[in-house]
């Protein structure tokens, strides 16, 4: 059977840089020495996988999922490892000489049934749209400046009168059951309605492009809601969804900032305007799931919502969970009180574009916001301003962010305001003195740590100790050992794409991002940290023999464990002797 060669697989290991790579799945950004992101395999609400470009390692410190750039692949996208292999070749440009068959990933049947009647409206809608039953609707679009091209990118249609969309589904043969959870259709007295009759068609869809529902406008001057969306259905949640996430991801990512407005409209301006690093979050209230998926398009989230005053609430409530999740937030500073889709058709693209340089911080934003609702002429709202804005300062990182905002604020109100300087205790950088850390499985660690480092370790490993007490760190060990019989040198990210237990490709990223890493083999540590194992090893084994000895033994039995026992505390106390000698 075919494989892919162990110089291919080093080949495209050393060639993929584990950051470019990870970054195309999820957002990452600098932090100090290396790259942080936010964990995509828990439910992770700060960025808690670190990411060692040097290393080429990736681990979080919360769930710990850790491994080099084939487990990152593996597990994200849930395939096996040559066809992890096989992706990242593909995208450092490598062509391997054997193409893994791919596995097929079980899918939903019921879901997928779903997808089908969203995706069969989608392109009955769209059809609609260019019949004499949507001049009108066609004719509207076209004043707004929304193209062919554009109408076909976003995928707009018309569903007509008359449950014509209902009358295509059924003779298309999809089930009622489908088509109602769907809710493109909703069973009534009066027999099957289409939810969205004699409106325009906006498909919404989840951050992987499947079809989950609709956004729906209608012309009629009476109708009681110019809007509508999907209402919830096991597809669409609507305080889980981010409008054009999927069409938006690289190009926030390659930005490193998306503009996050309020309605499908403003997304279709941005985009007619040039810019597509937008989304949208179906309506003013903001979500901390929407955030969650916010931080994971870019760094910087700015927000573009409508210039009204429901429009600046919406800002300040959404920002507020920005904070809270440590995410760096910018507001455009909208005094038109106009919403983006009305810039456009007023301003032009060149007016849109001109807004987006109106881009400021947070802080700036909290000083105008609570200013503009503020009577300057009252002190207690005065004091009240104050107390909400020196809120917001506290939490600042930066010293000289704190003095400006402070004093800014001083100047508004005409309060002599300060705030308390954060302090913080340096310590000079001191060595580590080389030594056995307590606790056992801390000791297996650096033994493990050292063995990787140098063969040196290895020779001493099996000569005097030879096993390891936990399971994991055994295997490991022994994985160790087989790989100096072929290698000149232990390489972590090779021993990690030779198990496909991801607890040994877990521990493997512990022991080369601890914070221990820089411990390097001594033999007088490793001779101790061998006591240390033995030690536990053998008091193990003597209380095991005292439980023996306890049970109803014949003579002869009972004999053997003694002599057992008193080898076993000969060697114990030997040992013992020896490491605090």
């Amino acid at each position: 059977m075919p494989r892919i060669s162990e110089e291919e697989i080093k080949a495209v290991r050393e060639k993929a840089d584990i950051v470019d790579i990870v970054g195309r799945y999820i957002q990452v950004h600098k932090q100090g020495k290396g790259y942080v992101a936010v964990c995509p395999f828990h439910d992770d609400h700060s960025p808690s996988l670190h990411i060692n470009q040097d290393m080429q390692i990736y681990k979080c410190f919360v769930c710990n999922n850790g491994g080099n750039v084939f487990t990152f692949i593996q597990n994200y996208e849930k395939v096996s490892f040559p066809e992890a292999v096989s992706k990242v070749a593909n995208l450092v440009g490598i062509q391997l000489s054997y193409e893994p068959t791919k596995n097929v990933v079980a899918k939903d049947p019921h879901k997928e049934a779903l997808y089908n009647v969203l995706n069969e409206t989608i392109r009955f809608t769209m059809y609609q749209l260019n019949s004499q039953d949507a001049k009108d609707q066609k004719d509207y679009l076209m004043k707004r400046g929304l193209t062919n091209d554009v109408l076909e990118y976003f995928q707009i249609g018309y569903n007509p009168l008359k449950q014509s969309l209902y009358k295509f589904l059924n003779a298309k043969n999809y089930k009622d059951e489908d088509i109602i959870n769907s809710n493109v259709c909703r069973m009534s007295e009066n027999g099957m309605q289409d939810v969205f009759a004699a409106r325009i068609t906006f498909p919404i869809h989840d951050n992987f492009g499947n079809p989950i529902g609709f956004s729906a406008r209608s012309l009629d001057p009476e109708a009681v809601s110019k809007y509508i969306n999907t209402t919830e259905t096991e597809l669409f949640i609507k305080g889980n969804i981010v409008y054009n996430y999927h069409r938006a991801k690289q190009a926030s990512r390659k930005e490193g900032k998306v503009y996050i407005c309020e309605g499908v409209t403003d997304v279709i301006a941005f985009y007619r305007a040039g810019i597509e690093n937008v989304v949208c979050t179906l309506g003013t209230a903001c979500t901390k799931e929407q955030m969650r998926l916010l931080k994971s398009l870019a760094p910087r989230l700015v927000f573009c919502y409508d210039g009204d005053e429901a429009g600046q609430n919406a800002t300040w409530k959404a920002c507020k969970i920005a904070n809270a999740m440590n995410t760096d937030v910018r507001v455009i500073h909208n005094k038109t009180g106009l919403d983006p889709d009305e810039i456009l058709s007023k301003q032009g693209a060149d007016g849109l574009k001109n807004i987006l340089k109106e881009e400021i911080s947070w802080m700036e934003f909290v000083l105008e916001y609570l200013k503009s609702r503020t009577n300057l002429n009252s002190y207690l709202e005065k004091k009240e301003m104050a107390k909400k804005a020196m809120d917001e300062i506290a939490l600042l990182n930066d010293e000289a962010d704190k003095q400006y905002f402070t004093e800014q604020l001083s100047k508004l109100t005409g309060l002599q305001l300060t705030y308390a300087k954060h302090t913080k205790t340096h310590r000079p950088y001191e060595k580590r003195a080389l030594k056995v850390p307590n606790g056992l499985r801390e000791t297996e660690y650096q033994v493990l740590k050292m063995m990787i480092s140098s063969k040196n370790a290895i020779s001493q490993f099996e000569n005097e100790l030879g096993y390891l007490t936990d399971q994991d760190t055994q295997t490991l060990a022994m994985m160790i050992v087989s790989a100096s019989r072929h290698h000149d040198n232990i390489d972590a990210l090779q021993l990690i794409d030779q198990t496909n237990d991801q607890s040994i490709k877990d521990l493997i990223a512990k022991l080369v991002t601890d914070s221990g890493v820089d411990v390097e083999y001594d033999e007088e540590m490793m001779r101790d940290a061998i006591r240390t194992i033995k030690i536990a090893e053998l008091t193990k084994q003597s209380d095991k023999y005292k439980e023996e000895l306890d049970k109803d033994l014949n003579q002869e039995t009972r004999q053997l464990v003694l002599d057992q026992y008193a080898e076993c505390l000969r060697e114990l106390r030997r040992q013992i002797d020896e490491k605090n000698s």
